[in-house]
């Protein structure tokens, strides 16, 4: 699997001149690197994670959600997902970042289903995303919405709003 970081500095916990600038330079978190440390460490055990990029770690409450790059089979990434919640303690769920936006917030927000993506231009001139969630899955999103809202602007780089409809 390829990584942002070296290898010898996440396994090591030492980091080098150029992997110290990506981490303070804020393109990799230091949040990251133990979920690097142990995909590396599953590496020997699920021989799939070889063909896959890693690309980013995000925390929202209990739930680590690690982004990856590069085709993996659904029944790979449950196996995935399972080895890192016992490895990490937390739940993680896994996302395969494919270039497509709705693609994107849909696995981001399983298992609540999404309805809708809208753009919405306004007045200013700026952009802003409504994401339509289902209104009877507002008790998957509904205690963390404003983490998720903040997560998808980040990722996507236009200010998102989630609506329960």
């Amino acid at each position: 699997m390829k990584y942002p970081l070296d290898r010898i500095c996440v396994k090591s916990g030492v980091l080098c001149a150029s992997c110290q600038r990506k981490v303070e330079s804020g393109t990799v978190s230091e949040d990251e690197i133990p979920v690097m440390r142990i995909l590396m460490d599953l590496e020997e055990e699920l021989k799939f994670l070889k063909k896959g990029e890693y690309v980013r770690s995000f925390r929202i409450s209990n739930q680590v959600i690690v982004m990856l790059r590069n085709g993996f089979e659904p029944g790979e990434i449950s196996e995935l997902e399972r080895a890192l919640s016992q490895k990490l303690g937390d739940r993680v769920k896994v996302v395969i970042e494919t270039g497509d936006v709705k693609r994107l917030i849909e696995q981001l927000i399983a298992p609540a289903s999404l309805i809708g993506v809208n753009q919405v231009w306004l007045p200013s001139g700026s952009e802003m995303l409504n994401v339509r969630v289902s209104r009877r899955d507002r008790r998957i999103i509904g205690r963390n919405k404003e983490e998720y809202e903040k997560l998808l602007s980040s990722l996507l780089g236009v200010e998102t709003r989630i609506i329960f409809e």
